[in-house]
């Protein structure tokens, strides 16, 4: 007499094959499940306040440029918000406080302040300020902004392509004039 459980069927193989794909399948979820849950995790995160480096070297307004980290000093003359307008003897740049400001107000018109940040597409995006008196307030420093392609312009959005219709690059000759504004 044989023993069914160590008697092979012909049956036996193809169960195993259905077992170890379930078993590779069950092991794909569960991985795909950890890499969601850690980058939920990463975004959930509070973002992280960013100390007032008095190491950092002041500069003008007129000499801002893109730049990672970057400070300058003057008046508040103008208040929109969480963003105010900062001015020097060089020219006048826009200072976005991010949550920070949209929570309360961090700087008064007229107050002379330093502040900290990174400057992109025309606007000193703070991380910490300082006042004539010392005091410093580290602000959230939010995360960065995507790449810009400045080849495109700076108001560049890119809806498709242009029919003959809307007046667009693919216009031709035989499709007659543009249509009026």
């Amino acid at each position: 007499m044989t023993d069914p459980i160590t008697t092979p069927t012909p049956e036996a193989p193809a169960k195993r094959r259905r077992l170890y794909r379930s078993l590779a399948g069950g092991a794909a979820l569960l991985a795909l499940g950890v890499i969601a849950g850690a980058g939920g995790w990463a975004m959930s995160r509070p973002a992280e306040r960013v100390a007032f480096d008095p190491a950092l070297a002041t500069t003008t307004v007129a000499t801002l440029a893109d730049s990672d980290a970057t400070k300058i000093e003057g008046r508040v003359t103008d208040i929109f918000g969480n963003k105010f307008v900062l001015e020097d003897a060089t020219g006048r740049a826009l200072v976005d406080t991010g949550r920070d400001g949209d929570e309360r107000a961090l700087v008064t018109k007229d107050e002379i302040v330093k502040v900290q940040g990174r400057f992109d597409r025309n606007e000193l995006h703070a991380t910490a300020l300082q006042r004539t008196d010392g005091t410093t307030e580290e602000l959230t420093a939010g995360p960065p902004r995507p790449p810009h392609d400045h080849a495109k312009g700076p108001h560049h959005h890119d809806d498709g392509p242009r029919t003959p219709h809307d007046g667009g690059p693919d216009h031709g000759p035989e499709d007659g004039p543009p249509p009026a504004p």
